[in-house]
Formats: structure tokens, C-alpha cells, sequence
């Protein structure tokens, strides 16, 4: 059986990891305007959102043992 709430973490997972990797291989602290601090704070954002991805995906692993 499909558990919807694992596919949706699953999903989400996916989602968070994605945008933190754009993130981090998007920021250039050379470019016109961007200061350091604007730099460390898009890195900070991309960890944590790869973090949380991270996190889905564990929680959908555990579900997917505990039914099995």
C-alpha cells in the first residue's frame, strides 16, 4: 500500500534539498551589491533547507520500515 503522508514528506524532502542546493550554487559574494553578510545568510538558509530536506526523507525511511 501507498502511505500518502510518506509520499508527501518524500515529496517535500525533495523539494527543500532542491531549493538549498539552488541556493548555495547560486551565491556569488563578488557580484555588484551582495555583501558578506548577505552571502553567509544565503549559505545559512541553503544548510538549514537542505537539513530539513534531510529530515523528510529520515522520517518517510522510518515510516517505510515500520510498515515493513
Amino acid at each position: 500500500m501507498i502511505n500518502n503522508r510518506a509520499v508527501a514528506f518524500w515529496f517535500i524532502g525533495t523539494l527543500c534539498i532542491f531549493f538549498g542546493a539552488l541556493i548555495a550554487g547560486n551565491v556569488e559574494p563578488e557580484a555588484l551589491g551582495a555583501t558578506m553578510e548577505s552571502a553567509i545568510l544565503a549559505y545559512i538558509i541553503a544548510f538549514i533547507l537542505i537539513l530539513i530536506g534531510g529530515m523528510f526523507w529520515i522520517t518517510t525511511a522510518i515510516v517505510h520500515v515500520e510498515e515493513y
